[in-house]
């Protein structure tokens, strides 16, 4: 019942642990708290700017206590959401 409340709210809930790994993937290695900062905030290698996965910026110290919590439930924008499956190959 949540799960359709939230995909009808357009909001997703996903696991901070699935988060990090996701972009540990795209970038190669595991992130820094800076580096997932500026992944979650959407700047793309290229300089090109994708949505913010969490509906809006973060800083590296709010990753760093992202980091502590990985089986905490977050609300992914669903630009966000379509950018972690997009990247995940499908």
């Amino acid at each position: 019942m949540a799960e359709a409340r939230n995909l009808i709210n357009s909001e997703a809930k996903m696991m901070l642990g699935f988060i990090v790994r996701r972009c540990a993937a795209d970038i190669g290695h595991p992130p820094s708290p800076a580096e997932f900062a500026t992944w979650a905030n959407g700047q793309a290698q290229n300089g090109k700017h994708l949505c913010c996965l969490f509906g809006k910026e973060i800083s590296p110290a709010i990753a760093k206590v992202m980091f502590s919590q990985p089986g905490r439930l977050v609300t992914v924008s669903a630009e966000g959401l379509a950018r972690i499956w997009r990247g995940n190959g499908r």
